[in-house]
C-alpha cells in the first residue's frame, strides 16, 4: 500500500479533490442513504433563525459548502503557521472526513459557525506564537474564542482553554493577559448592546444558563456511533505518544502550536463528560484539534503498517459516522 506516499505528500492535488469527495459523499448519503434528518437542538446566546427551520431543504447543501469551506481554513492555517512537521494538505481531507457524516444528518448549525470561529481563534493563537511583538493576535485570539462560546454555551470550556493556554504558548506578559480579556469583554460587550437594545438584556444569563445545561449525554444520543469513536480514541492515543516523541526535535514554535492543539483537545474532550447534549454536532469543533494531532501521527509516524491500518479504521469509522 502507499498510503504513507500519499499522505505525506506536499502536492496540493489533494486540496483539489477534497470538493468532489465531499460532494460525492453527500450525493450517496442523500440519495440512497436514511431518511434522519433532523434539526441539532443546540442553540446559543447569537443564534440565526435560518439555522433551526426543520422544513428548509438548502440546510444539508448549504452545510456542505460550509463544511469545505472550513476544510480550505484547516489547511490555510497550518500552511501559513507551520506548525505541523511538514506542509500537507491532510488536515483539510481529515477535517472534512470527520465533519460530512455531521452535516450529512444535522445541515447548517451553530456548531459550524462556532467551529468556523474556533478555527480563526487557533489561526490567532500560532499568530500570537510566532509573533510575540504585537498584541493584536492575542485580542483576536479572545475575541473569536468568546464568539464560538456565544454561538454554542456548550463550548464554555473553549474559553476556559483560551485563558489558560496563553501562558504556555511564550505569552504570558501582563499586557498579553489583558489583551486577551479585552478581546473576551469586547465580544460580551457588543453582545449584551444587542440584547439591551432588543430589550432582552434581563434574560440574557437565562438564555445562557438553560442552553447550556439542558440535553443529554453525549455517549447516549446515538450508542450505535459508539465504534467509530473508540477508533477516533486509539488515534487520539497515538497521536498523543506521536507529539511527546517527536517533541525534543521539533523547534519551539512548533511545540508550543501542538501543544495548544493537544491542550484544545483535552479541555473539549473533557466536556464531552460533564456537559449535556442535544446532537453531535460538537465534533465539529472538536475537529479542529484533531485534524492536526492526526496529520501530525500519519505524516512522522515510523512504523508504516500500524500507520497503515489506522489509516484504514479512520476511513472506515467516518464512513461509519455518515452511514
Amino acid at each position: 500500500m502507499r498510503f504513507n506516499a500519499v499522505l505525506r505528500t506536499k502536492n496540493v492535488y489533494m486540496l483539489y479533490l477534497l470538493p468532489f469527495v465531499l460532494a460525492v459523499i453527500a450525493f450517496l448519503r442523500f440519495t440512497f442513504g436514511p431518511d434522519d434528518f433532523v434539526v441539532c437542538a443546540d442553540s446559543g446566546v447569537i443564534s440565526i433563525p435560518f439555522f433551526s427551520m426543520q422544513e428548509n431543504p438548502w440546510l444539508k447543501e448549504v452545510g456542505v459548502l460550509a463544511l469545505l469551506c472550513l476544510s480550505f481554513i484547516v489547511f490555510f492555517v497550518a500552511d501559513r503557521y507551520k506548525f505541523l512537521s511538514h506542509i500537507t494538505v491532510l488536515p483539510a481531507v481529515i477535517y472534512g472526513l470527520l465533519g460530512v457524516g455531521i452535516i450529512c444528518r444535522y445541515g447548517m448549525n451553530n456548531y459550524l459557525m462556532a467551529a468556523l470561529c474556533a478555527a480563526l481563534a487557533v489561526a490567532r493563537l500560532q499568530a500570537a506564537i510566532v509573533n510575540t511583538q504585537s498584541n493584536a493576535p492575542v485580542f483576536g485570539f479572545g475575541l473569536f474564542s468568546t464568539l464560538a462560546v456565544l454561538f454554542c454555551p456548550k463550548l464554555v470550556m473553549l474559553l476556559v482553554w483560551a485563558i489558560v493556554v496563553l501562558p504556555f504558548s511564550g505569552r504570558a506578559a501582563f499586557k498579553d493577559l489583558v489583551a486577551l480579556f479585552i478581546g473576551i469583554f469586547t465580544t460580551l460587550f457588543f453582545t449584551c448592546g444587542y440584547y439591551f437594545l432588543t430589550d432582552q438584556l434581563v434574560e440574557l444569563p437565562d438564555i445562557f444558563v438553560d442552553t447550556l445545561v439542558v440535553g443529554q449525554g453525549f455517549w447516549m444520543i446515538m450508542p450505535e456511533k459508539l465504534a467509530a469513536f473508540v477508533v477516533f480514541g486509539i488515534l487520539v492515543v497515538v497521536s498523543l505518544h506521536n507529539v511527546v516523541v517527536n517533541y525534543p526535535t521539533a523547534i519551539v514554535a512548533q511545540r508550543r502550536g501542538m501543544l495548544s492543539m493537544l491542550s484544545m483537545l483535552l479541555f473539549l474532550g473533557s466536556a464531552l463528560f460533564f456537559i449535556p447534549f442535544n446532537c453531535h454536532g460538537v465534533m465539529l469543533v472538536i475537529a479542529v484539534p484533531l485534524s492536526y494531532l492526526f496529520t501530525q501521527y500519519f505524516i512522522s509516524h515510523r512504523t508504516k503498517w500500524i500507520g497503515n491500518v489506522l489509516f484504514l479504521l479512520f476511513l472506515a469509522a467516518c464512513a461509519w459516522m455518515v452511514l
